[in-house]
């Protein structure tokens, strides 16, 4: 029985799901990946998958953190020039990790159904990135 005779309802979009897989590789860990592409054909695992790369895109990554500190140790020894380079490597980091969650939040109910897509509606929290310090 197919997941959409299971469900009743629409099949899933799975082409939504390897275009989520390919976009976010980069930011989780391999493991992730591993079972995002062997358990694309299962709608729980899918709907976990996308709340623990949600949950782990909601903080800052490592590069965002060093960035933003050198950013704050080049202003205070007066170079602005390399200051601003920090700033700018934060903001695009920061800025990319702000369209995966998108990403996850508006393309994520499209490939899930039944009790998966309820549980995800539940469970996602928008979450809102902001500047550090404001």
């Amino acid at each position: 029985m197919s997941e959409q005779q299971a469900t009743g309802g629409a099949a899933p979009d799975l082409a939504a799901w390897s275009e989520i897989i390919d976009r976010i590789e980069d930011a989780v860990p391999p493991e992730w990946t591993r079972f995002a592409r062997e358990s694309a054909d299962t709608s729980w695992m899918r709907a976990m998958l996308l709340l623990d790369a949600h949950d782990r895109l909601g903080n800052p990554t490592p590069t965002e953190h060093v960035s933003h500190t050198l950013h704050h140790l080049a202003m205070s020894n007066q170079r602005d020039g390399e200051a601003k380079g920090w700033e700018m490597l934060h903001d695009k980091r920061r800025e990319e990790r702000r369209q995966m969650l998108l990403l996850i939040e508006e393309r994520g109910p499209l490939v899930l159904d039944g009790e998966p897509l309820e549980l995800f509606h539940r469970s996602i929290l928008p979450v809102a990135i902001t500047a550090p310090g404001s």
